[in-house]
């Protein structure tokens, strides 16, 4: 057969559906690729051609999944992250986390009910623990509400010091993040804690309490409380139990976030 001449269905070097009349040194067959693959240029190939993979990556299995180079001209998978989450990149490649300040929901809000709640198995990757309580009301009058570090209630662990400053002795099984005196019919009541470096392991815990109130059924009057809570123990902050200074708790809402 003559070298460059298109070859009769007599001696054609093609044998199976798809195979090419190519050129190399002489006439050549480019056997057909697999499914999927596309023809390229390929200057290694003794052809100058070859079938190589697509670039649409078919490995996608979530709405939101994205595509990223994990080495070279590999493809990969990048699952959907979670919501609040923005796309960084860790170690060379794209990956989801958590905005440096951005405040995280843990877990779903808790319902404060009866005698104490207790938010347990609070993970230590964030660097700052964020509480909202919303509303809470005791079925009791003039009552106030008590926070107790990993659910110790241990006497003369926590402690209240004036934000002003000052010394004072671990005196209390729990610290308060009300006022005293609050009205069990008014449910304005509003609780912010900032809990720093809560993981450490290495040095005494305490917590930034802002708080208001209402001491009677009129809304011309408000309780104010702020204070700093003082623990003395240096284990990582894993749980946190709320109780009443008196009475049970009969509503409210307590919201616990992460933030980096």
């Amino acid at each position: 057969m003559a070298t460059g001449r298109v070859p009769t269905t007599a001696n054609s070097p093609l044998t199976v559906k798809g195979d090419l009349f190519t050129f190399s040194t002489g006439s050549a067959k480019l056997a057909v690729g697999a499914n999927d693959t596309a023809l390229v240029a390929d200057s290694t190939q003794s052809t100058g051609l070859a079938y190589k993979t697509k670039g649409v990556f078919n490995g996608l299995t979530t709405t939101g999944d994205t595509i990223y180079s994990s080495s070279g001209t590999t493809q990969a998978r990048l699952g959907i992250g979670s919501t609040g989450q923005v796309l960084t990149v860790a170690s060379g490649v794209p990956s989801w986390a958590t905005p440096a300040g951005g405040m995280t929901l843990i877990g779903t809000p808790t319902t404060l009910t009866g005698a104490s709640v207790t938010l347990s198995s609070i993970p230590g990757t964030y660097k700052i623990l964020r509480l909202f309580i919303e509303l809470p009301l005791n079925a009791t009058d003039t009552w106030d509400t008590k926070m107790c570090f990993n659910g110790d209630t241990t006497a003369n662990r926590h402690l209240n010091v004036a934000v002003t400053g000052g010394s004072a002795a671990f005196s209390q099984a729990s610290a308060g993040i009300t006022t005293d005196g609050l009205d069990n019919t008014v449910v304005q009541t509003l609780v912010d804690i900032q809990i720093p470096d809560y993981a450490n392991a290495l040095t005494w815990k305490m917590a930034y309490v802002t708080s208001i109130g209402n001491n009677s059924t009129t809304t011309t009057s408000v309780n104010t409380f702020t204070s700093v809570i003082a623990y003395n123990q240096t284990g990582a902050i894993t749980s946190l139990l709320f109780k009443p200074g008196t009475g049970n708790f009969t509503s409210g809402t307590v919201y616990l976030y992460g933030v980096n």
